[in-house]
């Protein structure tokens, strides 16, 4: 698996979620202009180019240093906090935009309903539970239910599980030659150009549980945490997975019925 220092990967994570905040804006305003094309090649281009240069670098040469004194590690570190800076400042450029959009926007409802000062108050509404979010929870409270306190129980039944749901996403490590019980498993939920690796093993001392990021290959610094942190993580993740794939949901809510 390619991998950079964990200076970069830190880079990379603050470029990528600015990079997120964009899109969502950008998909809504429809307009295209120095800034619009920027972000956009920043993630297409300027980006993985960045990361390219440095990962055809062979590692045994990455600790030498160029006619300017630095290695490969600290260029790369440099040319990242280049594309960070550009990328928050193209940010900011189209944020300013919709700053004058939201504001526009709250002068024509007070020009069609009136000064708030002159509306009732609303009564608070009960929240609405996101049915995808529901059956997952359910899933995954079906899983620690089944499996009871034992760690080596815990990955076995979830591997199970997560084979009958979303077997695309699964990579289960076994013993034995690959024949024996299942040891530990991997879960890579995708999420436009990047995935989160939910990576879950049994040793002798219990569970171990950690997640990756993986931005276009490039796996990330991957963290370790305990088991309650690792499925509320899940949760959330698979929760939006769910909801963006439909046969998923549907191969989830057959499942569920049984």
């Amino acid at each position: 698996m390619m991998r950079v220092p964990d200076e970069a990967a830190q880079r990379v994570s603050r470029i990528e979620a600015l990079l997120d905040e964009a899109e969502r804006v950008l998909a809504q305003s429809g307009v295209t202009d120095e800034a619009t094309f920027s972000l956009r090649e920043t993630r297409a281009r300027y980006l993985p180019d960045t990361l390219r240069a440095y990962l055809d670098i062979p590692p045994s040469l990455r600790g030498e240093r160029d006619a300017t004194g630095r290695t490969p590690d600290e260029l790369l570190v440099a040319q990242l906090d280049h594309l960070e800076r550009a990328t928050a400042q193209r940010l900011r450029e189209v944020a300013a935009r919709s700053t004058e959009s939201i504001a526009a926007n709250g002068a024509f409802l007070a020009e069609r309903f009136g000064p708030i000062a002159d509306l009732p108050q609303a009564a608070p509404a009960e929240p609405v539970t996101s049915a995808p979010l529901a059956l997952v929870r359910t899933f995954l409270d079906g899983i620690e239910r089944d499996a009871g306190p034992q760690p080596a129980a815990l990955v076995a039944v979830a591997a199970e599980r997560f084979q009958q749901l979303v077997p695309q996403l699964l990579t289960v490590q076994r013993g034995r030659m690959g024949f024996g019980a299942v040891e530990a498993l991997q879960l890579t939920i995708p999420s436009g150009d990047s995935a989160l690796r939910y990576n879950l093993a049994a040793n002798r001392s219990g569970i171990e549980a950690s997640a990756t990021k993986v931005v276009r290959g490039v796996a990330l610094r991957t963290e370790t945490v305990d088991l309650d942190a690792w499925l509320r993580g899940l949760y959330e993740d698979l929760g939006a997975f769910v909801e963006r794939d439909r046969r998923t949901r549907e191969t989830l809510t057959r499942f569920l019925e049984r």
